[in-house]
C-alpha cells in the first residue's frame, strides 16, 4: 500500500511538471500570436496612412510639375508641393510626416508596361509628366514603429514604407459634350507614324513643321483635308462612339452634331465606318455656318476651331473598314476654315497645338498616349 501510495505521488508530480511545461509553451504561443497579430495590424494600418500621405503628395507634386501651359517642367516646385504636403499628414504616432527630397522623383511613366523612369533634370513636357514619392517609417526617415507587445518577442520596433506615382497625362478620354463632331482621325495621318506602327511621335511638332494631306482653300491657302469616300480610302473616320455596337448611322452622328457626345468617350474602343454621309457632311457645314467666326471681315464665317479623338493607326493605311473598334489615343483640336458638301466630300482646315488658346481643352481625362495631344485636365494616380 505504501509502496502505490509513493508511486501515484511520484507519477503525480510529473503530470503535474507536465502540464506546467504545457501550459508555459501555450502562453509563449498565445503571447506570440497577440504580439504578432498587434504589430501586424498596426504596421498595415501605419502603411495605409504612409499610402494616403504619398498619393497625396504626389498628386500635390505632379500638380505642380508643369505650367499651366503645359510648355515647361518645374522639377523643384513639383518637390516642394510634394515635400510640404507630407507635413500635413500623420502615420502611426507621428502627426507631422516628412518626406525627404530624395523620396520625390520625376519622370516618364509608360501606360504600356506600367512602368516609372525617373529622369532628374529632363525639361521636356511632352515626357517628364510624372512624379513618384516614397513615404516611410523607418531608419531613413520619421523612424521606425516602436513595438509594444512585440517587445516581448525581441522585435522593438517595425520598418514601413510604400509608394506613389502620379501623372499628368495626355487626354485619353473626353466628357460629355467635349467632341465637337462625329470623326477621329487615324494617328498615322497626323503624327508621321506609319501604318499599323504604335503611335509614338509628337503630334504638335509633327503639324507645326507638316501640313497633313494638303489641299487649297478657295482664296488658294494650302491646308489639310478630310475627305471622306465610299470605300474605305479616306483620312477621315466616321464614328458615333459606339463601344457595344458597331453600327455608326445617320440619325446617331447628326446628334452628335448639334449637341456634342451625349456620355464619356475614350473608355473603351469605339467604332468606326467609311463612306460619304451627305447629310452628315451638310449638318457639320450648317453648324460651321453658324458657330463660325469671321476673322477678316469680309462676312464669311472661316475659323471653327473643334475637338476631335485620335485612333490608332490603321493598318493597312487610310483604312476606315466599317465594324472595326478603335481605340482612342488621344485628343487634338483642328480649326475648320471650309467646308464642301458637293460633289466632294471635304473639311478643309488647319490641325493645332492644345497649346493654342483657341482649342478648349477642358472636359478630358488622361489615358492618352500620343505626345503632344490635348492634355488631361486632371492628374491621376496611376500606381
Amino acid at each position: 500500500m505504501e509502496i502505490y501510495q509513493h508511486h501515484s505521488r511520484a507519477k503525480s508530480k510529473r503530470e503535474a511538471g507536465s502540464v506546467l511545461v504545457f501550459v508555459t509553451l501555450a502562453l509563449f504561443a498565445l503571447l506570440g500570436f497577440a504580439a504578432w497579430s498587434t504589430e501586424t495590424g498596426r504596421a498595415w494600418q501605419t502603411k495605409n496612412q504612409l499610402q494616403v500621405a504619398a498619393d497625396s503628395a504626389a498628386l500635390a507634386g505632379v500638380g505642380n510639375l508643369l505650367s499651366a501651359d503645359f510648355l515647361t517642367v518645374d522639377e523643384a516646385a513639383a518637390r516642394t508641393a510634394a515635400t510640404t504636403y507630407g507635413a500635413q499628414h500623420e502615420a502611426a504616432d507621428l502627426s507631422n510626416l516628412t518626406i525627404a527630397a530624395a523620396d520625390v522623383e520625376v519622370g516618364s511613366w509608360d501606360m504600356a508596361s506600367q512602368t516609372f523612369t525617373a529622369l532628374p533634370g529632363n525639361t521636356d513636357p511632352d515626357v517628364v509628366r510624372a512624379v513618384r514619392v516614397i513615404t516611410r517609417r523607418d531608419s531613413s526617415a520619421n523612424g521606425p514603429i516602436n513595438t509594444i507587445l512585440g517587445r516581448a518577442m525581441g522585435v522593438d520596433f517595425i520598418s514601413v514604407n510604400t509608394d506613389a506615382i502620379a501623372e499628368w497625362g495626355f487626354a485619353g478620354s473626353g466628357g460629355p459634350g467635349t467632341v465637337d463632331l462625329p470623326i477621329a482621325i487615324d494617328c498615322c495621318s497626323v503624327s508621321g507614324n506609319r501604318a499599323g506602327s504604335a503611335c509614338s511621335e509628337n503630334y504638335c511638332q509633327f503639324v507645326s513643321n507638316t501640313i497633313p494631306n494638303p489641299c487649297q482653300l478657295s482664296s488658294g491657302e494650302t491646308v489639310s483635308c478630310l475627305e471622306f469616300y465610299s470605300t474605305p480610302e479616306q483620312n477621315a473616320c466616321w464614328t458615333a462612339f459606339k463601344t457595344d455596337s458597331p453600327s455608326v448611322s445617320v440619325p446617331d452622328m447628326t446628334a452628335i452634331v448639334l449637341n456634342g457626345n451625349s456620355g464619356e468617350v475614350g473608355d473603351d474602343p469605339i467604332y468606326i465606318d467609311n463612306g460619304t454621309k451627305t447629310p452628315v457632311v451638310q449638318d457639320i457645314k450648317d453648324r460651321f455656318d453658324v458657330e463660325g467666326t469671321d476673322t477678316n471681315g469680309d462676312g464669311i464665317k472661316d475659323s471653327w476651331v473643334v475637338s476631335m479623338p485620335i485612333i490608332e493607326c490603321q493598318n493597312p493605311g487610310d483604312q476606315c473598314a466599317s465594324g472595326d473598334p478603335q481605340h482612342i489615343v488621344g485628343f487634338l483640336c483642328m480649326d475648320i476654315r471650309e467646308i464642301v458638301v458637293t460633289p466632294d466630300k471635304l473639311i478643309k482646315g488647319n490641325f493645332i497645338c492644345s497649346t493654342d488658346p483657341r482649342c478648349d481643352t477642358k472636359g478630358f481625362g488622361p489615358g492618352g498616349t500620343i505626345a503632344g495631344s490635348i492634355s488631361a485636365d486632371y492628374p491621376v494616380i496611376v500606381n
